[in-house]
């Protein structure tokens, strides 16, 4: 395995013809990076989106509940600020933490972790229903 960091190049691109050689240059780490970068973005959107979900269907048991309690839109849209600000709050710290990763291996096992702690995966509720957050 050759890994060439060096600008301009040291290591021949033809070297890669050369049998069981491997051969980056920076260009090949840039886009790995880049490409780790994106996939960690795409997870801690898709964390945000299933949080929100969650927020949603809550706030609307919530509302449902409050409707019959004759709270003005003031009211009810501070409910729905307050679900917000909690959300925020708690996804700030594993949201956090997902940015720190800086390999493929931390990033999955942050990943793991955060949806084994969040349950974040598909599971069955106690009354037999599945449940997707």
């Amino acid at each position: 395995m050759l890994v060439d960091i060096a600008v301009p190049r040291n290591v021949a691109e033809d070297c890669k013809k050369i049998p069981n050689v491997q051969a980056y240059n920076v260009d090949d780490l840039k886009a790995i990076v880049a490409n780790n970068t994106a996939m960690r973005q795409k997870e801690m959107i898709e964390a945000e989106e299933r949080a929100n979900n969650f927020r949603e269907e809550e706030l609307k048991k919530c509302t449902c509940k409050l409707a019959n309690s004759n709270l003005s839109d003031k009211e009810l849209k501070a409910v729905e600020r307050l679900s917000h600000g909690i959300v925020n709050k708690l996804l700030h710290g594993p949201m956090a933490h997902l940015r720190k990763s800086e390999s493929v291996e931390q990033n999955q096992a942050a990943v793991k972790e955060l949806s084994s702690m969040f349950r974040l995966e598909d599971e069955d509720t106690p009354n037999g229903r599945s449940r997707r957050l």
